[in-house]
């Protein structure tokens, strides 16, 4: 059965990536949500579409979205779309924004999909506890980089902007001791692409504050199978909720070294 249901998700990622090359560097206006986040007529019509999808193919199932209420929160059954994860990035042009597509079964991640649609680029996670979980990038299985210490790793972040100040200590006293600090050291801006990159070995910590479920819960499979952690700072599972820590690492050793310095 998840067979179908992966297949459903990877149409609607082909789905999502013709309205959002129609719209990309393209002339546009942005709006100004409540919480002053930026959105754009392609966010609204991306999780129209895909909301569209899933209540014709799979009318039980629940859909919460970034941009629109939820519907059937009661069902096993809930998909997760952030339409245009880097909605500023979408803005000025940039091609490290992305479509995220989750499906939780029984409040557990069992499908995620990252897709970049310029660039062609998808990831797929697959952990349904079958013989076919796994991971992919463009249909090739991918592994995370075994880097075991903090001072080999390379280090990610969206913005320190969003770090309260006691947290954005623990973060630079993370990020001091990572590789390359005398070149600039932290990747800053790359949103859920960077998980994308981490899942091939090129990027090896990530940590975020007061991600939302829509950001990180597609994030969850792809991770895992591919080898790496990816937990709340406190070392526990994702809860699927929202504002949460997260932190996700390539290896266990760094993951535990990381999170005794955020405890």
């Amino acid at each position: 059965m998840n067979n179908i249901f992966l297949e459903f998700a990877n149409q609607m990622a082909d789905e999502s990536a013709i309205i959002a090359r129609k719209y990309f560097r393209n002339n546009f206006f942005e709006e100004i949500k409540n919480d002053k986040s930026p959105v754009t007529i392609a966010d609204k019509e991306i999780e129209k579409k895909l909301r569209e999808m899933i209540s014709k193919k799979f009318p039980g199932h629940g859909i919460c979205g970034e941009e629109y209420q939820n519907v059937n929160i009661e069902s096993e059954y809930q998909w997760i779309i952030d339409p245009i994860d880097g909605t500023s990035s979408f803005i000025i042009g940039r091609p490290t924004f992305t479509t995220l597509i989750s499906l939780i079964y029984k409040k557990k991640p069992i499908i995620g999909i990252i897709n970049q649609p310029i660039t062609n680029e998808r990831w797929v996670g697959l952990d349904d506890d079958s013989s076919s979980s796994g991971a992919w990038f463009n249909g090739q299985e991918i592994k995370t980089r075994k880097c075991k210490n903090i001072e080999n790793a390379v280090i990610s972040t969206t913005s320190d902007f969003f770090f309260e100040k006691n947290d954005l200590e623990k973060f630079f006293k993370i990020a001091r001791k990572a590789k390359y600090q005398k070149f600039g050291g932290v990747v800053y801006g790359a949103d859920s692409y960077a998980y994308g990159l981490l899942s091939l070995g090129l990027i090896d910590i990530i940590i975020e504050p007061k991600l939302q479920i829509y950001d990180y819960a597609a994030l969850i499979p792809i991770i895992k199978k591919s080898g790496g952690y990816i937990t709340k700072w406190d070392g526990s599972e994702p809860c699927l909720q929202s504002n949460i820590e997260i932190v996700a690492t390539c290896s266990k050793d760094l993951h535990e070294e990381v999170l005794q310095i955020l405890i």
